[in-house]
């Protein structure tokens, strides 16, 4: 078992679940990097939440590893397409992740999440798909805080908080690492930052050497 402290570790890089044809690419987390944490820092039975569920793989991972799944996608074809493929296919809402506190899910024991990336220079949000009146990166920034706000109402007092995040490299760098780092910990409080690095480079990650995880705890004062 690794330890929690530890900075850095190296995982596989591997997606076992082929994407749908109408999935984007980069959406897809590997498994291993889910299996790892979700047996790190869970036990059967606990209840795994996913915010950003994406394709699933948090998901997918959770219920094969005995922990029952929970989760919100806001794009209706992933959200069908997952919920298809989960025995506990109700427990994921197809909602904004900003309104996670109006949906009754119940309090949660673990939170593994890789939200939408945007580079500095786009306009398009992800968080508000693409709605022109909330385009750009510090729009962005804002919705991630107000999303990430809601957090400790759907979890348990001092539950952990996993986030992963990647720098973008190019032209105009952003530095998605520090601006999550600044925007959660107003809700959330860092405890590590820990970088996974690939046993073999992944040319389809949008870092083929490593990434970043963000743990916070479920504990600051209300």
């Amino acid at each position: 078992m690794t330890n929690k402290n530890s900075n850095m570790i190296t995982l596989p890089y591997k997606i076992e679940r082929a994407a749908p044809p109408f999935a984007g690419e980069g959406l897809q987390s590997p498994d291993t990097l889910a299996r790892h944490f979700v047996g790190e820092y869970t036990k059967r039975g606990d209840k795994v939440f996913d915010p950003f569920a994406g394709l699933g793989t948090t998901l997918f991972v959770a219920e094969a590893m005995g922990r029952t799944p929970y989760g919100i996608e806001a794009d209706g074809d992933r959200r069908d397409w997952v919920a298809g493929q989960l025995e506990h296919w109700t427990h994921l809402i197809h909602q904004d992740a900003g309104k996670m506190d109006k949906l009754n899910f119940p309090k949660q024991d673990f939170c593994i999440t890789c939200p939408p990336y945007m580079k500095r220079t786009d306009t398009w949000n992800p968080l508000y798909a693409g709605d022109p009146k909330y385009k750009g990166y510090d729009a962005y920034l804002r919705r991630m805080g107000t999303i990430f706000s809601k957090l400790p109402l759907v979890m348990k007092r001092n539950a952990t908080v996993i986030v992963q995040a990647d720098n973008i490299a190019g032209k105009t760098y952003t530095p998605l690492v520090a601006d999550f780092i600044q925007v959660i910990s107003k809700h959330l409080t860092l405890e590590n930052e820990i970088i996974v690095t690939w046993k073999i480079p992944a040319p389809q990650a949008l870092n083929p050497t490593h990434t970043h995880c963000l743990i916070f705890k479920n504990n600051k004062k209300k």
